[in-house]
């Protein structure tokens, strides 16, 4: 479990860029998300699969936040992870960016950064990097995320819309 922070609530001043701000990224996000390919930086340096890539970028605006079977950030690393599966690609990489409304229950960010990081666990892909604003009270319903995903699709594998199948109902 990573170390709390000190505030309550997503403040203003964490999304101003300083003291706060670095609390916010170590605390909640890089806590979770740590691996060797994310760093402190705005930017990862990946190595790029070999042959095909597969990238998608998906938003996230779900009011509840929290539901039944999970939250907005499982949701984000699943719906990303579903996108390049169905283009046919191993998924490798995810970067992931919040907008979070002045007043929000830093509890509540600390889940959803902890079921991001175990989602992005399961699925085999890695956060590397992300952004994180704070919007002023009312301007956001809670917090919404937008990930975008990188997958590699190997040799051999036939990707587009056309080659979806119906399947027969049987009655």
């Amino acid at each position: 479990m990573s170390e709390k922070i000190e505030s309550q609530t997503v403040t203003m001043a964490h999304g101003a860029g300083g003291k706060q701000t670095s609390e916010l990224i170590d605390k909640v996000f890089a806590a979770h998300f740590a691996n060797p390919d994310l760093t402190a930086d705005d930017a990862a340096v990946l190595n790029p699969p070999v042959g095909k890539m597969a990238v998608s970028t998906d938003g996230f605006i779900v009011s509840p936040a929290f539901f039944p079977g999970g939250n907005i950030g499982k949701l984000s690393i699943c719906g990303t992870v579903n996108d390049l599966a169905c283009m046919g690609a191993k998924p490798l990489y995810l970067t992931c960016a919040f907008v979070i409304e002045e007043g929000f229950p830093m509890e509540k960010l600390e889940q959803i950064a902890e079921a991001m990081a175990k989602t992005a666990k399961e699925a085999g892909v890695r956060i590397v990097s992300g952004d994180t604003k704070v919007a002023g009270k009312g301007q956001v319903d809670g917090v919404f995320i937008t990930t975008t995903g990188m997958g590699q699709i190997e040799d051999g594998v036939q990707v587009g819309g056309e080659l979806a199948k119906q399947e027969m109902q049987l009655s």
